[in-house]
């Protein structure tokens, strides 16, 4: 993936999953995949925080590659929401498929994030 800028994106690894890191200047594009759980979830907190860091209008949180999250990463998706609210900043998320979906359903994440939920 290319930023806006054209300038390449960063790719980080981290335990059973991986971020890509790119966008423009109105907009921060970050693509999780793999697991979001226990073991990754600090190292993407890390990632994502580090992302956010320049108060971007916009973030995009893309995790239609997510393949399982706990409530680890559950607890990442509310903080990031929080913070980026409280800083003025756009969330929008690209939501997961399958099963990863239907737990964003039952734990009622789906209705915390409805108006930032692409579909």
């Amino acid at each position: 993936m290319m930023r806006g800028n054209g300038a390449p994106s960063m790719r980080y690894e981290f335990g059973n999953g991986t971020a890509e890191v790119g966008g423009d200047p109105d907009a921060t594009r970050i693509v999780l995949t793999g697991d979001l759980d226990m073991s990754t979830a600090p190292r993407a907190r890390a990632i994502v925080e580090a992302a956010c860091a320049g108060s971007p209008g916009t973030v995009v949180l893309d995790l239609s590659s997510i393949d399982f999250v706990d409530s680890h990463g559950f607890q990442l998706l509310a903080a990031t929401h929080q913070a980026l609210t409280d800083d003025g900043c756009a969330l929008v998320l690209i939501p997961p498929h399958g099963p990863v979906r239907r737990v964003f359903e039952i734990t009622g994440f789906d209705h915390l994030f409805a108006k930032a939920l692409a579909e």
